[in-house]
């Protein structure tokens, strides 16, 4: 529907019509800055959540660097080969998500 317009010329007739009118745009105003200032909040929330997951990625991506898998015995079972394998792929999967 939309807000009812305001005419200059009849700011000077100060008319309850136009007193309503300008009511109704203050009312929409406030809204519109309640509004705002939420969107600001929330945003900010979201920044600082997206900087904590991105420092935790880090701190995982690097822990899964650090670790070293160890066998044990002399010789590798094939689900040692298999894990090494694939922490391996793990490895190189979040080094490429950590350049992002």
């Amino acid at each position: 529907m939309g807000l009812p317009t305001l005419e200059f010329s009849d700011s000077y007739l100060d008319s309850p019509d136009f007193r309503e009118r300008l009511q109704c745009h203050e009312i929409e105003l406030e809204r519109t800055n309640k509004f705002i200032k939420e969107l600001i909040k929330d945003g900010s929330l979201l920044i600082g959540a997206l900087r904590n997951l991105s420092m935790a990625v880090q701190k995982f991506s690097q822990s899964l660097q650090d670790f070293q898998f160890e066998c044990i015995g002399d010789a590798e079972t094939d689900d040692e080969i298999s894990i090494v394998f694939v922490y391996k792929e793990k490895k190189i999967q979040s080094g490429r998500i950590n350049q992002y």
